[in-house]
């Protein structure tokens, strides 16, 4: 399997995580996330399974492109139970705390993971996994509630006053928010599916400052899914003829960078005091780390200073939790799972993008360091995105 082949597989996933996000802020706003989460768990485990299964390069497409739908439902669920259930001002706090589970989550997909593939084999890890995912579809079904209102009943006068949640029902929350000029709702009724559908992609696409968000999560982040998530090892061991554990042992440095920086973007926002200045550190730092790797050490740092570049680059790139925090503040509430579904596309279509060119560039270029351009010119436009961004939504 060559690089573009390799990539192809990988980008499988995030393929059907971008095409989904649309479809998904539609049905989280209008559903619920409670039904949508545990459709796509049980996606996701057949997907899973498939894998498993797969003896041929179309049917492991196939089952990759069925996990990325399943789990295209789930970080604009969390976000939307946020934006429904917590005041905006703890949206950066949770979102911290959700990252942090999900990079410790990614630090077990690393040297567990490959020791159960080894010891087990790797078939079997995927029968494991999709197993955890009907278990946890179980739990969704049980535990996950889309607004306060289907534990309990408000009082009349607030049930006459809030905003309906995604089934009809009325929360609390979203009343407080539609009073506050930084979070206004601009619908009570549900609207039919069509007029929603023109009237939410409008109101978000159309709204500018949803763009620095999407920007950031394009480029900021877009660059990180594809060095970590494909590229890293790779490359480590091209560069430096390291073998694969020791390389792996050295990208694992930047999810001890995400599980250190998660619980501290709040602290982070309140010391730059607001998003917008947060971002600007996160992502301007991240240029001067790539601008020394690429320009001043010309692509080939000395070895032993990659563990430090990427615990630093996994400390700085958790800021880009903080445009979910934005866009959901510069758009009305019934809209949010549209805007957060919007937004978090980007990040798939930018890792796409940037692990095709990758592919091409080792396969084609054979300098493995020139593959550092693509992710210090999406540093640059991350960035440039950040200094775009506004903190308030538009009179």
């Amino acid at each position: 399997m060559n690089s573009v082949t390799l990539g192809n597989l990988t980008a499988m996933n995030y393929y059907a995580y971008a095409l989904m996000q649309i479809p998904v802020g539609i049905l989280v706003d209008r559903i619920g996330v409670r039904k949508i989460n545990f459709c796509g768990l049980l996606v996701t485990a057949a997907g899973s399974i498939l894998f498993g299964l797969a003896h041929t390069l179309e049917a492991a497409y196939l089952s990759r492109f069925l996990v990325g739908i399943g789990s295209s439902v789930i970080i604009v669920s969390i976000f939307k139970i946020q934006a429904t259930w917590f005041p905006l001002s703890r949206f950066s706090a949770l979102s911290g705390l959700t990252s942090f589970f999900g990079n410790f989550g990614s630090l077990l997909a690393l040297y567990p993971l490959t020791f159960l593939s080894l010891t087990f084999g790797w078939r079997n890890v995927f029968y494991w996994m999709a197993g955890i995912s009907l278990l946890l579809a179980l739990l969704v079904l049980w535990g996950v509630r889309d607004a306060r209102t289907e534990i309990y009943s408000p009082p009349r006068e607030t049930a006459a006053a809030g905003s309906t949640g995604p089934t009809g029902s009325v929360s609390p929350l979203s009343r407080k928010h539609s009073q506050t000029p930084e979070h206004t709702s601009t619908a009570v009724k549900p609207l039919p599916f069509l007029a929603y559908l023109k009237e939410s992609l409008s109101c978000v696409l159309k709204n500018p400052r949803t763009w620095p968000n999407v920007l950031i999560l394009f480029a900021f982040t877009g660059s990180s899914t594809t060095l970590l998530g494909l590229w890293g090892i790779p490359l480590m061991t091209q560069l430096y003829s390291l073998d694969k554990a020791t390389a792996a042992g050295y990208v694992t440095f930047a999810t001890f960078g995400f599980i250190l920086g998660a619980p501290l973007i709040s602290l982070w926002v309140r010391l730059l005091k607001g998003i917008r200045p947060a971002l600007l550190a996160g992502t301007g730092l991240n240029l001067l780390l790539w601008i020394y790797i690429v320009i001043i050490a010309g692509g080939r740092p000395a070895a032993e200073l990659w563990p430090a570049f990427f615990f630093i680059f996994g400390l700085l790139i958790m800021t880009h939790i903080l445009a979910f925090s934005n866009v959901t503040a510069v758009n009305p509430l019934n809209y949010s799972g549209m805007a957060t579904a919007i937004t978090n596309m980007a990040e798939f279509i930018g890792s796409s993008l940037a692990s095709l060119t990758i592919g091409l560039i080792l396969d084609f270029s054979g300098n493995p360091s020139a593959a550092w351009w693509v992710i210090l010119s999406m540093a640059a436009l991350g960035f440039m995105a950040a200094l775009l961004m506004k903190e308030q939504p538009a009179s």
